[in-house]
């Protein structure tokens, strides 16, 4: 019976064993299943590979990037289904999963790689690579990829659209919807002097300057309604305080939900523009007020000629007129007078005309001259009143003079000072109406010695004031006008004073409330005693009449014809023996034989001017190296006579020179007087 029912016990745990193991493939195809579907189902690509290197397995992902059939593939060494290079260097690269199975250990992501597909597609690629154990024996190796082609696309984008941003010449800044700063590239640090490190996270108002923060407010609601700002000029400050004049354009910037999440602003530095423009607006400005002036010019040139035209001819017409009439004889005693009285007058008148040009044309080339002296003030105003003084009468207008009893004595020209004197006191009467007023008030106030002349007359527009000393100028220029004469006498007034070291100024409260002129001159450092009574001048020309030249040689040296002749004439009357010679090289030919006693030489003159002439005369190897010599030339001003004198010249006289100061000169070298 045992034996019977052995056989039953094997029989039962055979079929025990049988079902188990069933239920036990039926598990693993199960879970088999699984990882195929699992392996099927991930977005990764997924290769395994034996220990040797084969492989064993694609799931489709693999096969789709790399081109080949699982079925194909299985058995194939790894290195020629999965083909990898670097994608910068084109070089081969390690195989993660062959080096997982190398060294036993998961190989991390990989970066720049290209896999070769099977057909040469090549494709950007992350992978990585673990080793496949079980129970501490190594099976092989599982290699994990994927497609990143759009996202290294996008990198590349993101580089090369930073590389453009950073290497623009224009400050590029991205900023949030609340102004916070997000980016600053490289020319935004070079224009503002902020790092990126202290920008990004800051408020943009950090570049705005304080008057213009308003400016924010608005760019940032037009930002919110999705409009861009082009080329706005404005105002920005950098990290130093310095103002920038910029040109900015602001671009919103969407999500990919197109909601606007923040702007880009681009920033161009327009100083030297803006800088242009300001020179330009001004050397507009400037032609412009140039035109207008020589328009002015023009204007007061025909104004003037007119003038001029009408107060020359005027007195002419009655010179002319009385000189007929004296030429028939068809005028008695009495209109005889008259008529000679009016010649006389009106000679004067056009004298003086003459003699105003004359002064207005050495004023604006600085050729008038002062012989400066102790003046007694006094005598030159009772000069000026006595020229007045019938003027005066004719019109019943009363002179009143205030005199300062002490210290009137300035340094200055007698003759200039009068004149000055004269033209503010016959300005006074020709303004001032009939039983008018007329006051001078000298007075001493510190160092300087003032003269006030005042007027019950017209006065003078308060427009009009800032010009009255201005040349040719006239408050009434118009053919109308009451008081004739060129409006030149205030202007020359003013430049005689100021070459006395004075001022003088006019005052008016307006028209028809008098006028007062103010002459200010420096007080000459006296002792109290009263100045001695001035001793009767002998006119110069009667002096230098009475000086003969007889017997002195004078070498003359002019390459102007007329003026030698002039010259030549002028000294051989006083008795002088005159050599002309029209050049330098030519005198200095004929000086050994001429052995003139004095040289009198110009200072321009073609070749050899008078500078070098009279050098090569002082290294002459001869007696006449010695011969005194004098300049007569038209440069006046003082570096010019230190030249000459530095030349070799002992006199200089500036052009024009009348006779009696040439032979004054002359006598005064040779100690002849």
């Amino acid at each position: 019976m045992a034996s019977s029912a052995e056989p039953a016990n094997q029989q039962q745990e055979k079929s025990s064993v049988r079902s188990a193991s069933q239920t036990e493939t039926r598990q693993v195809k199960q879970q088999r299943k699984w990882f195929e579907v699992t392996l099927d189902s991930i977005g990764d690509g997924v290769i395994t590979i034996d220990v040797d290197g084969k492989v064993t397995m694609l799931n489709p992902v693999a096969e789709a990037l790399t081109g080949w059939k699982n079925s194909d593939a299985s058995g194939q060494p790894l290195e020629k289904v999965f083909r990898i290079v670097n994608e910068d260097t084109r070089a081969a690269v390690e195989n993660p999963a062959l080096g997982a199975i190398k060294d036993g250990v998961t190989y991390g992501l990989a970066n720049h790689t290209l896999l070769i597909a099977k057909d040469g597609k090549e494709i950007s690629i992350d992978d990585s690579g673990a080793p496949i154990k079980s129970g501490g024996e190594l099976l092989g190796a599982v290699l994990v990829f994927r497609d990143i082609t759009e996202r290294r696309r996008n990198e590349q984008a993101r580089a090369l659209l930073a590389g453009i941003v950073d290497s623009s010449e224009d400050a590029i800044i991205s900023k949030s919807l609340m102004g916070i700063i997000t980016s600053w590239n490289h020319s935004a640090e070079q224009m503002f002097g902020y790092t990126p490190e202290e920008a990004i996270g800051k408020s943009i108002i950090m570049i705005i300057p304080p008057e213009l923060r308003e400016e924010e407010k608005m760019i940032l609601g037009r930002l919110r309604q999705g409009e861009r700002i082009e080329h706005f000029e404005t105002i920005r400050v950098g990290k130093t305080g310095k103002r920038i004049n910029i040109s900015l354009t602001v671009s919103p910037v969407r999500n990919s939900q197109g909601e606007i999440i923040g702007a880009s602003k681009i920033a161009r530095d327009i100083t030297q523009r803006v800088q242009a423009e300001k020179e330009l607006n001004r050397l507009l400005t400037s032609e412009r007020a140039a035109r207008e002036r020589a328009e002015a010019a023009s204007r007061a040139k025909d104004e003037f000629v007119a003038m001029i035209s009408h107060e020359i001819r005027s007195p002419l017409n009655a010179i002319l007129g009385w000189s007929q009439m004296l030429r028939q004889g068809a005028l008695d005693k009495t209109a005889t007078a008259n008529a000679l009285e009016s010649i006389e007058r009106n000679a004067r008148a056009q004298a003086q005309l003459v003699s105003d040009l004359l002064d207005v044309s050495r004023v604006i080339t600085g050729k008038l001259r002062i012989n400066s002296r102790p003046v007694d003030i006094m005598n030159s105003l009772e000069s000026a009143l006595e020229s007045v003084h019938l003027a005066a009468e004719a019109k019943q207008i009363t002179i009143d003079v205030e005199r300062e009893p002490y210290a009137t004595v300035v340094t200055g020209d007698a003759d200039r000072l009068q004149q000055v004197l004269w033209n503010l006191l016959s300005n006074a009467v020709k303004f001032t109406p009939r039983q008018g007023h007329v006051s001078v008030k000298i007075a001493r106030t510190n160092s300087y010695l003032e003269v006030a002349v005042s007027d019950s007359g017209i006065g003078i527009p308060e427009d009009f004031l800032p010009y009255v000393f201005d040349r040719f100028t006239q408050a009434d220029t118009t053919s109308a006008r009451k008081h004739a004469g060129l409006g030149l006498g205030l202007s020359i007034a003013r430049h005689i004073v100021e070459l006395h070291g004075g001022t003088i100024a006019a005052e008016s409260a307006g028209e028809g409330k008098g006028t007062t002129f103010r002459i200010t001159l420096p007080v000459r450092a006296l002792r109290p005693p009263e100045v001695e009574s001035p001793q009767p001048i002998v006119p110069i020309d009667t002096i230098a009449n009475e000086i003969m030249l007889n017997g002195l040689r004078i070498m003359l040296v002019d390459d102007e014809d007329e003026t030698r002749e002039l010259l030549k004439m002028m000294l051989s009357s006083h008795g002088a023996e005159v050599l002309a010679a029209s050049s330098g090289t030519e005198a200095l030919a004929q000086i050994d034989e001429c052995q003139p006693g004095v040289i009198v030489s110009d200072i321009g003159m073609p070749v050899m001017d008078g500078y070098m002439f009279m050098k090569r005369v002082r290294a002459l190897d001869s007696e006449q190296r010695s011969v005194p010599a004098i300049a007569l030339t038209a440069y006046a001003r003082a570096e010019d006579r230190l030249r000459a004198l530095a030349a070799g010249f002992q006199m200089h006289v500036p052009k024009p020179v009348e006779a009696s100061e040439l032979v004054m000169v002359i006598a005064s070298l040779l100690r002849r007087i």
